[in-house]
């Protein structure tokens, strides 16, 4: 059997610990706003050391790397003592996503009939698994990175946090999975934006986030399914959640539109049909019948 790519990266980790460590008067230089900013943080991933700084040189400048490297080799020392508990947790983890990956492989071939997308290399798509040093989340975090050439997935994994007794991780990972299958459908995804044009000022303004109402819309389309609806019910045995009423945050309304399209989803997800326009403008429905806020930019 084909396995998921779950990597543990001695050197992602380090950076991610840097990002959350506050310890400016180490160097000259404000290094978490620097290893924070979007186009440096994704290079910590899937990219080989020496090809990761001469990107961070590009995006920061000479001098700046080299005050970001005076960072890493004055913090080794501490993380070198939280890399040993943390490593040993993150292994568990690997073998939690192990253990479960037949479960796993059926809902993504699940996921794969409701998105249209026939042809998906899930297991070329990398998983890195990121140990959280600031997080007292009692579930873990993940998200995705998608470019037309490279794609991969981040669990962070709040410090401490063991392996869970129930199938929900599953559940997370493969929202993320979701997105990136999605992204292959072109006709779903030219669909999904002319909706959004067409109902611009149904939008809502989310007081917990500043993404777009394409992220918005695609975030409640697959909580519909998983983590929040009827795929978790399948799959997981976990039941839907009780919805929010006039939700004014991303979780409130992926709760109530997995709640409110539970039984549409399930008619999908049984007779395999793929996700279309009228699914689609199901969720815009709602989003009109519940929104009790200014709209948001596009």
């Amino acid at each position: 059997m084909k396995k998921f790519q779950f990597i543990i990266s001695y050197f992602s980790n380090l950076l991610f610990f840097a990002q959350k460590t506050n310890q400016r008067y180490l160097v000259k230089i404000d290094v978490q706003k620097y290893l924070a900013d979007e186009k440096v943080n994704i290079l910590f991933y899937g990219k080989n050391e020496n090809k990761i700084w001469r990107e961070v040189n590009k995006a920061t400048g000479k001098q700046n790397v080299k005050q970001i490297k005076k960072f890493l080799t004055l913090l080794k020392f501490k993380f070198s003592s939280y890399w040993r508990k943390a490593s040993k947790q993150l292994f568990l983890w690997k073998k939690y996503f192990r253990t479960n990956q037949f479960l796993f492989q059926q809902i993504i071939l699940s996921i794969r009939k409701l998105s249209g997308t026939k042809h998906f290399s899930f297991f070329k798509i990398p998983i890195y698994l990121i140990s959280n040093s600031c997080s007292d989340d009692s579930e873990i975090n993940a998200w995705f990175s998608w470019t037309p050439n490279e794609s991969f997935i981040v669990i962070e994994i709040p410090f401490g946090l063991k392996p869970s007794n129930n199938l929900f991780p599953l559940g997370i990972l493969a929202h993320e999975f979701f997105h990136l299958i999605l992204k292959k459908n072109t006709a779903l995804a030219s669909q999904i934006n002319k909706l959004i044009r067409k109902n611009i000022k149904s939008f809502p303004k989310l007081l917990d986030t500043h993404i777009s109402n394409r992220m918005f819309l695609e975030e409640l389309l697959i909580s519909s399914f998983i983590p929040e609806g009827c795929l978790c019910k399948k799959y997981l045995e976990i039941k839907a959640f009780a919805p929010i009423s006039k939700p004014k945050n991303l979780l409130g309304w992926r709760k109530l539109i997995a709640f409110k399209l539970y039984k549409t989803a399930k008619n999908y997800l049984c007779n395999a049909r793929q996700i279309d326009k009228k699914y689609i403008e199901c969720i815009i429905n709602i989003i009109k019948r519940n929104k009790n806020n200014p709209p948001s930019k596009l």
